[in-house]
């Protein structure tokens, strides 16, 4: 817990500069996706690591069409309002 004046301030300004930033990349993002929220920001991230993560773990790296289709649909499963989904075959 912070309780010294130049923690508060830091705690403080990091607080604001993050949702400068939240604002900045949804800016972008809603040009594909007009209904995300913070949350969905936040769910393609937790799911962006998750997969990063989980890669990790395989001998070798899958192919870059598998492997967008495999960020494409683990991304999207936290998020509130989910991306369009891409039809393509299995």
């Amino acid at each position: 817990m912070n309780v010294k004046p130049t923690p508060v301030t830091n705690a403080a300004n990091l607080a604001l500069f993050m949702v400068n930033v939240a604002y900045r990349l949804l800016l972008d993002w809603r040009i594909q996706q007009p209904h995300a929220s913070v949350l969905d920001l936040k769910a393609w991230f937790r799911g962006r690591k998750y997969v990063t993560e989980t890669l990790k773990f395989l001998p070798e790296m899958p192919e870059p069409v598998l492997l967008a289709r495999i960020y494409a649909r683990i991304t999207a499963l936290g998020c509130i309002h989910p991306p369009e989904p891409v039809l393509d075959s299995p």
